[in-house]
């Protein structure tokens, strides 16, 4: 009995750590998005009424990022709801200088919206639509959103019941110039595991669509793996090594820490180019979760590199989850943390004068 006991005892005590840990992980990323979230959905080419890029779910709150190419020209968006459902259509634009006099409008049609609006002749309209056309106007400040994080002008907005069962339109349009423009579609924050997992990666276009340089994005995550790795090699040529575990958890820490360094990056610059938003506390939790996962990792992997037990490599597997759910190490981390805790430990050889040290 008192072996079993002392067996026991240390198991019941990691996997008590183990769920104070994953329930602070998912109290602090889970009820966040309800703050600003959308799926991500991708534009193609939908520059007539037969190409409209079809909404698969209207009153979930989608993002979709896309271009005009030049002026005069529209592009479509469609969707099926029924009478009484929801339509919530916001038009925006980003804050750089090369969409600085691109305005465009937006045009809702469909069975039973009320007439308003001038259309332009470049518009295809469905047959027997109603049309609600909005033109846009640029705000005198920019919007902070905290989720991404990133900043946009919001230049139009729609919010409406849906006034009879049918097929609606969306049509963007820019009688000038071409420019980049974005459209949240819907209010129902939800997310499938795809959508979720894969948001690091949507959040890169996201970048791409403010016009940033993805090189500059990644800079100060490639930085902060940089600087880590060369302290890893010199700890290592000081005696100091690491095991095949020990490396493979150490790359998963470094992608976290860098995860967290480019968040705080995008949130200074994105607060830079609008007003000071009280939401930037949740963008703070998105950084600051990666950079506390990447420590814990780190510490685990100098603390137990060539002594690995059971309850480090838990606690690696736990870390690895949590990081998966917080969006930490663009996916590649937390396999990386993972599958550090499943490998052989393989120290490196070691001579006996350093034993011996």
């Amino acid at each position: 009995m008192p072996t079993s006991l002392s067996v026991h005892g240390p198991i019941l005590a990691i996997m008590k750590r183990i769920a104070a840990v994953l329930v602070i992980l998912l109290m602090a990323v889970l009820i966040v998005p309800t703050v600003s979230a959308h799926a991500f959905l991708g534009a193609g080419s939908n520059e007539s009424l037969e190409t409209a890029m079809v909404i698969p779910d209207p009153t979930k709150s989608w993002a979709i990022y896309a271009e005009l190419h030049e002026g005069g020209e529209a592009q479509y968006y469609v969707f099926n709801l029924g009478q009484g459902e929801r339509i919530h259509i916001s038009l925006l634009t980003t804050t750089a200088a090369e969409d600085g006099d691109f305005t465009p409008g937006v045009i809702l049609m469909g069975p039973g919206v009320p007439a308003e609006g001038f259309v332009p002749s470049y518009v295809e309209i469905p047959a027997g639509a109603g049309i609600l056309a909005l033109n846009g106007t640029r705000p005198a400040q920019a919007t902070y959103e905290a989720f991404a994080p990133s900043s946009f002008l919001q230049l139009a907005d729609i919010s409406m019941d849906a006034p009879a069962s049918g097929t609606y339109y969306v049509a963007v349009q820019e009688p000038n110039r071409g420019g980049h423009y974005g459209l949240a579609i819907g209010d129902r924050e939800s997310f499938t595991l795809s959508e979720w997992l894969l948001t690091p990666f949507s959040l890169l276009s996201v970048y791409e669509w403010e016009r940033q340089s993805l090189p500059l994005v990644l800079l100060p995550m490639l930085v902060t793996a940089a600087l880590g790795l060369v302290l890893l090699v010199l700890r290592h040529r000081e005696g100091r090594r690491l095991d095949t575990t020990g490396w493979t958890g150490a790359v998963a820490g470094l992608l976290f820490l860098g995860t967290g360094a480019t968040v705080l990056s995008q949130m200074i610059l994105s607060l830079s180019r609008s007003s000071l938003d009280a939401f930037a506390i949740v963008t703070l939790v998105f950084a600051i979760l990666p950079i506390v996962l990447g420590l814990l990792t780190m510490r685990l992997v100098l603390r137990h590199s060539e002594h690995w037990t059971l309850r480090s490599r838990l606690y690696l597997i736990v870390i690895g989850g949590g990081a998966l759910v917080a969006w930490a190490g663009f996916v590649i981390g937390p396999i990386l943390a993972i599958a550090a805790a499943v490998l052989p430990s393989k120290a490196p050889h070691t001579s006996t004068s350093e034993v011996e040290a």
